[in-house]
């Protein structure tokens, strides 16, 4: 067993080796930047702390936007209870940065590593929520293992098929409040059933219209503008009439092959430094193009830090599951995908 670190301060512990932070009974699983981000506070209690230095030390130098360590700090402030007006743990200095006001015990317990491992084990299968059924948990093992082959910049795609109402979006659910932090860009689109033809890629830009409606959508306005201008114009609506004159220049010619080229640039380069989740829920009804997409995703050689699931029903005999099909073959056989079936089983 080895020896973890224990840190004490008000009626909280966050203990070192599991990244939980316990409080009266009750533990939460910290996301890595925010666990990262406390846990240097609890070094330098008391002490002025910069935005400079926490971006050094907390995003290991990255260059972020300033939205990404108040989200963090945000985080932390909810986790702990505490008000930005009347802390008790987090105090901003105006312009300067954060100063941890608590005083931080630290210990250091051998019995206190392994009675926090036991209460770590517990803590993760009552975290198990009823509509994540307790057979489905090595499918979710499988998800975060392929998520961290990812992170370390080995592009993945999981198909991932079932019958309607099985616990695939329940099971994706529980995926990304384990894996998700403010580092981590999660795209999650939704597919759904058209009569008539399908406008291309419509899934996937009705998920980035969701996202730069969102607070904080300027950096994510200026990477489409910047890599993928023709799926932004896609998307005047989040735009004002002075970006709209700016954007008509680099539009002149659209069509499906420019979009797909610059939707691939798009998604690789916002994968480049972190690891970026693409989810295609539903993709059994898809259009051709977001599966083509995909498709020309997984074949691309650049680094990346890409995880792309493809959520389907197999039972389902329209053209997108045939298009799917095709998919998985290829690329199974060129070792290029995964594959979790989510069946129904015996008691």
């Amino acid at each position: 067993m080895q020896q973890s670190n224990t840190y004490a301060f008000g009626p909280f512990r966050l203990y070192t080796g599991t990244q939980l932070l316990c409080n009266e009974g009750s533990c939460v699983n910290l996301a890595p930047k925010v666990y990262r981000l406390l846990l240097y506070f609890l070094l330098h209690s008391g002490r002025l702390i910069s935005h400079e230095e926490l971006f050094e030390t907390v995003w290991d130098g990255r260059i972020v936007d300033d939205s990404a360590l108040r989200l963090a700090v945000n985080s932390l402030r909810k986790t702990l209870h505490d008000q930005s007006k009347s802390p008790h743990y987090i105090s901003t200095v105006c312009k300067r940065g954060y100063r941890f006001l608590a005083l931080v015990t630290v210990m250091e317990d051998y019995r206190i590593a392994e009675a926090t491992e036991t209460k770590y084990l517990h803590y993760r299968q009552q975290a198990l929520t009823p509509h994540v059924k307790l057979e489905y948990v090595q499918e979710l093992a499988e998800l975060q293992d392929t998520f961290q082959k990812a992170s370390n910049g080995e592009r993945r795609l999981v198909f991932l098929r079932g019958e309607m109402n099985i616990g695939k979006t329940a099971l994706l659910d529980r995926f990304l409040g384990q894996i998700q932090h403010h580092e981590l860009a999660v795209l999650r689109a939704r597919c759904v059933q058209m009569r008539g033809v399908a406008e291309p890629f419509l899934p996937l830009l009705e998920a980035l219209q969701r996202r730069c409606r969102e607070p904080g959508a300027k950096l994510l306005i200026e990477r489409l503008n910047h890599l993928a201008p023709t799926w932004l114009y896609q998307l005047l609506n989040v735009l004002e009439a002075d970006e709209i004159a700016m954007l008509y220049p680099k539009v002149s010619h659209i069509n499906t092959g420019r979009m797909l080229r610059e939707g691939a640039d798009f998604f690789e380069q916002v994968s480049i430094n972190s690891t970026f989740v693409l989810i295609l829920d539903n993709s059994h009804w898809s259009d051709e193009f977001t599966l083509d997409l995909l498709y020309f995703l997984m074949f691309r050689c650049s680094p990346a830090k890409l995880l792309i699931i493809v959520s389907y029903r197999s039972c389902d005999d329209g053209p997108g599951v045939q298009r799917i099909e095709e998919m998985r073959t290829e690329l199974l056989a060129r070792g290029l995908c995964r594959e979790l079936s989510i069946q129904k089983r015996r008691n």
